[in-house]
């Protein structure tokens, strides 16, 4: 099997583009795919997502409800808002999701929380939300894409692929 690293892959596989940074690849069918623990990578996502200094994206809510399978009306009353709103905010795909900061903030907690992080990552959370820039985003026009996640390969790496 063909392997090979790389310094810089864009993975658009949960629906919204992910930069990995020093990712190892393996060729199959004559493809070439990171050779990562794509079960970590869902988990580092997450914890980027909760930690995002900008506001989430449609596609990015659409990720974290669905990787807690939760429907739309689950997830719409676990945050105070109906399926409706649930589904406004997916529908903006890569743009903002134009959600209550407030709400935002719970969301981001809640990540959090499923995951079973410690009092101090809330804190910092907490402390790293910007209400404000938050607001100011969605007032400003929005012409270019937010800016993609950025991971770095070897959190995300599954060991056995890297045996020779």
């Amino acid at each position: 099997m063909e392997t090979k690293k790389v310094k810089r892959f864009v993975y658009e596989g949960l629906g919204f583009p992910i930069v990995l940074t020093d990712v190892p690849l393996v060729k199959k069918r004559e493809l070439w795919t990171p050779a990562i623990d794509y079960n970590k990578l869902q988990k580092e996502v997450l914890l980027a997502l909760a930690h995002k200094p900008v506001a989430l994206t449609g596609n990015e809510i659409h990720f974290i409800r669905v990787y807690f399978e939760m429907t739309l009306e689950s997830f719409g009353k676990h945050f105070g808002v109906t399926h409706a709103a649930v589904l406004t905010w997916e529908k903006t795909n890569n743009k903002p999701g134009k959600i209550n900061p407030t709400t935002e903030l719970c969301i981001r907690l809640f990540i959090l929380e499923k995951l079973k992080m410690s009092n101090q990552a809330f804190r910092n959370a907490f402390r790293e939300f910007d209400i404000e820039g938050i607001v100011k985003a969605y007032k400003a026009p929005s012409a270019k894409a937010p800016r993609p996640l950025v991971l770095t390969g070897p959190h995300i790496t599954r060991r056995a692929s890297m045996r020779t």
